[in-house]
């Protein structure tokens, strides 16, 4: 957010330190045709879902996704003892507690028994179908990095088709390409400034939270096999 707000702050700063007043830089004509092609062009190329999830996603920005990953790991060594002790079944007690649906699936899995052999290949085709969802976000925001630029320049192009119809009145053409050019400045900014950090950050949290996935998976399956707390403390701090 700080980053965002920075860039939008510079070229502010930029164009008033050069005289011009703020006005010169906003115009909706220009918003139309740049950020109004670009999503036009992401629902066709990845559909509605995927661009509203990609939008939601911002969200992240504020409150990344993260996990206690220690937590975790003293949570799974408690639930082996208690495994250990009394049983499998006993872990049931235990399923209100888990918050994370991921975790519930493979200790649900752990309860009703299910072989290791079926455990392990379920465990891993829900990470994957995980991880594609986190990763489409930044696909779409990447996409749209490059839709922007080029969408930009479409929409200078129209700004100055009109400017030509209006040759007739010299006094006004200075203003007429001016406001053309804001569409490139949209276009160019929004996509180098905007879309494409944020698609190359959303990409880094979609690989650290397949991360812990895989270590979710690591720590379900040694409880499966009836390792011992301190081996799978031990074991999933290394």
């Amino acid at each position: 957010i700080v980053g965002i707000v920075a860039a939008l702050a510079v070229i502010i700063l930029a164009a008033v330190t050069d005289g011009d007043p703020i006005t010169s830089l906003f115009s909706i004509t220009a918003v139309l045709i740049v950020y109004g092609g670009t999503c036009t062009a992401l629902i066709t190329q990845f559909g509605v879902k995927p661009a509203l999830t990609a939008l939601s996603r911002f969200k992240w920005l504020i409150k990344p996704p993260s996990m206690d990953m220690h937590a975790f790991i003293e949570q799974v060594a408690t639930w082996s003892n208690l495994a250990r002790s009394q049983g499998a079944l006993a872990l049931e007690s235990e399923l209100e507690t888990v918050a994370d649906p991921f975790q519930k699936q493979g200790l649900q899995m752990i309860i009703d028994n299910a072989a290791e052999e079926d455990m392990l290949p379920t465990l891993e085709a829900m990470a994957a179908h995980a991880a594609r969802e986190d990763i489409v976000a930044s696909e779409v925001w990447e996409a749209a990095g490059g839709y922007l630029p080029t969408i930009g320049v479409m929409g200078a192009v129209l700004g100055l088709i009109h400017v030509m119809m209006w040759l007739d009145h010299p006094a006004e053409l200075g203003e007429g390409i001016a406001t053309a050019f804001v569409a490139t400045i949209y276009g160019v900014g929004g996509a180098n400034l905007i879309a494409l950090p944020l698609g190359a950050r959303l990409g880094r949290m979609a690989d650290a939270r397949e991360r812990e996935r895989h270590l979710i998976i690591q720590g379900l399956m040694l409880l499966k096999q009836g390792k011992s707390g301190i081996l799978i403390r031990q074991t999933m701090q290394s």
